[in-house]
């Protein structure tokens, strides 16, 4: 029993070796690149989510306007509307997935808006 648990657990890790994940930002207006990807923070459509401390019939939601562009191919225009804390898939790439995490800051206070947006990108590189 010890070493079909061992197995196990030595499967779970090489699993999570063979997967890195890094968070980046990506302000409103600004191009980041990476991995030959890159991503630009077009507009903020709409953001009615429910600030922070209060009570909403409805937790409201961000849409935003983002381009992509892989090398050697067109800029792809993609909407993406944050609600329920979901996660949207921006793009793929043979080694690697984009994932777009959040918008911030979160509506919270007066000055919230006054930081400026900004895409919580997740960048997730497989090195099988």
């Amino acid at each position: 029993m010890f070493s079909l648990a061992s197995i196990i657990s030595c499967q779970v890790l090489d699993q999570k070796q063979h997967t890195a994940a890094t968070t980046f930002l990506v302000p409103l207006g600004n191009t980041i690149t990476t991995s030959g990807v890159a991503i630009t923070l077009d507009a903020v459509v709409e953001d009615s989510r429910c600030p922070r401390n209060t009570t909403c019939i409805w937790e409201g939601r961000a849409v935003v306007k983002i381009s992509i562009k892989h090398p050697e191919q067109k800029i792809r225009e993609v909407t993406v509307v944050f609600k329920n804390q979901e996660q949207s898939i921006l793009t793929r790439k043979e080694d690697a997935v984009f994932t777009a995490l959040k918008l911030l800051p979160y509506p919270g206070g007066a000055t919230s808006k006054e930081l400026g947006y900004q895409l919580q990108v997740s960048y997730k590189k497989n090195t099988n």
